[in-house]
């Protein structure tokens, strides 16, 4: 691995108890070829043993630090603090870089210098299943790529699998309000100011399974739709995309119902149903939600 300016890439593993998983995000990582970028795993407060695994992996090749427990996006802004590389990559420790990404990465930064790289991914479940999800980064003019995102959800990026530049968060950092969906408005932030370059290969292993903060019902809730008014400030967004904050309220408040549906909080999540349709009329014709919003009756 590189040392001071020569570091390309900085390479942050947030860990909040991934005792099981910690190894073997560390392990894909030290299996990278090249010497110009540099790892850091941050403990954030684990009450697991996952800060012993971290210590016992370390070596010249692997620094950490621990800190108190404050979610991935404050983890993730001491990582930005703590390395020097030109841009970062923020694996989840429960997760994989995939083979041969680095080497990815800096073929395609050849002659170039963009906001964010970006690639597909492997979905792995616990049963061994494997899907491999590609990226697309069609030529959305105007609205079209922030809608593609947020909206339409044909355009989807996965930590792990891109590589944002350092100069992205001299602007912006991710809001350490929110314990969930902290990611979102970066990547909004990042669509509509930065230019972003496709890369065609997969460049993380992502693991899907129950207990993933992905599907903690405690924190969807609480970031809510305070979601949708850091995704669309106006000192980020550009006035041209603010007709689309209405409508992403409306999904948001859909996401959030189908969530409470699901974990069996019926009468609040028909408020979030209440408050999309008032929002947007036309969500009524979503027939998954419009038949989720009827079963809560008979339940």
């Amino acid at each position: 691995m590189g040392e001071g300016k020569g570091i390309l890439f900085s390479i942050v593993i947030p860990c909040y108890n991934y005792e099981a998983t910690i190894k073997r995000a560390i392990s894909s990582v030290l299996l990278q070829s090249g010497h110009d970028f540099e790892l850091l795993v941050i403990d954030d407060g684990s009450t697991d043993s996952s800060l012993e695994v971290i210590k016992r992996m370390c070596d010249d090749n692997v620094r950490f630090l621990s800190k108190e427990n404050g979610g991935l996006a404050s983890t993730r802004n001491r990582g930005i603090d703590e390395t020097t590389g030109k841009y970062l990559i923020f694996l989840d420790a429960d997760d994989e870089m995939a083979p041969n990404a680095l080497s990815f990465y800096r073929e395609s930064l050849v002659n170039a210098d963009v906001g964010m790289l970006a690639g597909g991914h492997i979905s792995k479940k616990a049963t061994g299943e494997e899907r491999v999800c590609n990226i697309s980064l069609q030529k959305h003019e105007g609205t079209a790529k922030l809608r593609a995102y947020l909206l339409d959800k044909t355009l989807a990026f996965s930590n792990g699998a891109v590589a944002i530049s350092r100069r992205v968060f001299d602007v912006y950092r991710y809001p350490e309000s929110f314990r969930s969906n902290e990611d979102v408005s970066m990547f909004a932030f990042i669509l509509v100011n930065f230019e972003v370059k496709r890369i065609q290969h997969p460049l993380a292993i992502i693991h899907k399974h129950a207990d993933s903060l992905r599907h903690n019902v405690e924190y969807e809730i609480a970031s809510g739709v305070s979601v949708v008014d850091e995704v669309f400030d106006t000192r980020r967004i550009p006035n041209e995309f603010q007709c689309l904050k209405g409508e992403y309220l409306a999904q948001r408040c859909l996401s959030i119902f189908r969530t409470l549906f699901l974990a069996g909080d019926y009468s609040q999540a028909r408020e979030y149903y209440y408050k999309a349709t008032i929002t947007k009329p036309a969500a009524i014709f979503r027939m998954s939600y419009l038949l989720k919003f009827i079963r809560s009756f008979l339940k």
